[in-house]
């Protein structure tokens, strides 16, 4: 059995896949499966394209859609590594990434995950290092991006991504139950994420709406522990990230 199990979630992001798939090909370090779940994607010949990265270490599952939070849980759900990476379609991971990041993880049994800087690329370019862990601010942003390498039995003693979070900021949540103490975290300074920025015609007042949404989702979820760090009302705890 691989040691790491990589999940690639993929909703009409065919362009972009192989992309992430060769940076994971790409590794140095080699004791892997990818796991890519094909999540009701409707773009044409879809199912298709996807089953061509078929191979002795790639595996394609087809979905109907359900959501990211969904098809990664599907993913995890059969994946036989000891740890997990996941990985969105359109991004990508620098070749020594797994070898770091599996590295920290065996030799600190108290690292719940390992985390790395990111490099923006596309339609932005710059990049952003690690900040500093403490759960006040966990609370007010997630520090993390969805690719950290993490602990499968951890995964499931936390119950995974909640599913009814459809609409964003799953990662964020699923952060917040698996971590609550700095020393929980590994962290490669480098910027091991290449995380693809890209041009949106989406309205923006649909955008905002979508956020709001789930910003009362999360806060519902959490309610005592924002309570207890922000006595102010919720509706002015995004003011005090400032």
């Amino acid at each position: 059995m691989p040691k790491v199990s990589v999940i690639i979630p993929c909703f009409n992001q065919v362009k972009y896949i192989e992309y992430a798939v060769t940076s994971v090909l790409n590794q140095v370090y080699t004791d892997y499966e990818i796991i890519i779940i094909n999540d009701g994607s409707t773009e044409h010949n879809a199912g298709n394209l996807l089953n061509t990265f078929k191979g002795n270490n790639v595996i394609i599952v087809h979905e109907v859609n359900k959501g990211v939070s969904a098809a990664r849980n599907k993913g995890i759900s059969i994946a036989t590594g000891e740890y997990i990476l996941p990985l969105d379609a359109d991004d990508a991971i620098h070749p020594f990434f797994l070898k770091e990041a599996v590295f920290l993880l065996d030799e600190f049994k108290d690292f719940e995950i390992v985390t790395t800087g990111v490099k923006y690329f596309g339609a932005l370019q710059h990049e952003e290092h690690l900040p500093e862990y403490s759960r006040k601010q966990h609370l007010l942003q997630n520090l993390f991006f969805n690719t950290c390498l993490f602990r499968k039995k951890s995964f499931f003693n936390v119950g995974g991504y909640d599913e009814d979070f459809k609409t964003g900021w799953e990662d964020w949540d699923f952060y917040l139950r698996l971590i609550t103490k700095e020393y929980q975290i590994g962290r490669i300074e480098k910027c091991y994420l290449y995380y693809r920025i890209k041009d949106s015609s989406r309205n923006s007042d649909l955008v905002s709406e979508r956020l709001s949404s789930v910003e009362k989702q999360l806060f519902k979820k959490y309610i005592n522990e924002y309570m207890f760090y922000f006595p102010e009302p919720i509706s002015n705890l995004r003011n005090l990230a400032y």
